[in-house]
């Protein structure tokens, strides 16, 4: 299987899961609700900082544009205008390589049933992803975390702090083990947080999410025409 993962999202992916196993027994307070479905538009901004080994200190920044309608949940990332298009490169055997960070990420639940799906507008492509591919492309099968940006099992193990919040109806919960802590500021009304801080307490590793919602008034172009659409599945991409 040909992919073509780049080293920005493979760290993207390793911060995001700093400490999603090993925080602290769990002292949640059980009041968010992860039944909750609003709808909404999100602009989110990660922030990643690593101090190597070498002494290099290397960061990133990205933009995302998120979207919650009903049991679904819609991602892509926003490329600046001064970036160039992407010139299509192929394997082999003749087939397009697959970069899950091409397009936007859809993730739909119906009846309990997880769905995954990858849209390439610019291909007029929908690309189908089985559950045996999640790891290949760095999901982890989750719907909580696609649709809240957290599980439940993270939320259990957090605890509420004193720390103040500017937001109406938004708190924040911290949790930690020996080398990392986790600091999410929750929405209540809104079912998601508003910021996310991860990293380790020697201050090597550093991530931080911070999201703007607003009330959903359309849907993304690309989803409303996702059913005209050709569909394809992961195997298309194998050499």
């Amino acid at each position: 299987m040909t992919l073509n993962i780049s080293k920005i999202s493979a760290l993207f992916i390793a911060f995001f899961l700093i400490g999603t196993t090993a925080i602290a027994q769990s002292k949640g307070d059980g009041k968010f609700n992860f039944s909750k479905q609003v709808d909404l538009d999100v602009k989110m901004n990660t922030q990643t900082k690593v101090i190597g080994n070498d002494g290099v200190i290397r960061t990133t920044y990205l933009d995302e544009h998120f979207v919650r309608k009903g049991s679904a949940a819609w991602i892509e990332r926003v490329i600046p205008s001064v970036v160039p298009p992407k010139k299509k490169h192929t394997t082999g055997t003749g087939h397009e390589h697959f970069d899950p960070l091409e397009g936007a990420r859809l993730v739909e639940l119906d009846k309990d049933q997880l769905r995954l799906s990858f849209v390439q507008p610019d291909d007029k492509v929908r690309i189908g992803i089985p559950k045996s591919e999640y790891p290949s492309i760095g999901f982890d099968g989750s719907w909580e975390r696609a649709y809240y940006m957290m599980t439940p099992q993270e939320y259990a193990a957090l605890k509420p702090t004193e720390r103040a919040s500017s937001v109406p109806d938004a708190k924040w919960y911290e949790g930690s083990d020996k080398e990392n802590y986790l600091r999410i500021l929750i929405d209540f009304k809104n079912a998601i947080p508003l910021v996310i801080e991860r990293g380790n307490f020697i201050g090597t590793r550093t991530l931080k999410i911070t999201m703007s919602p607003q009330a959903l008034k359309d849907i993304p172009s690309e989803w409303k025409n996702i059913n005209k659409y050709t569909p394809k599945v992961f195997s298309d991409y194998a050499d």
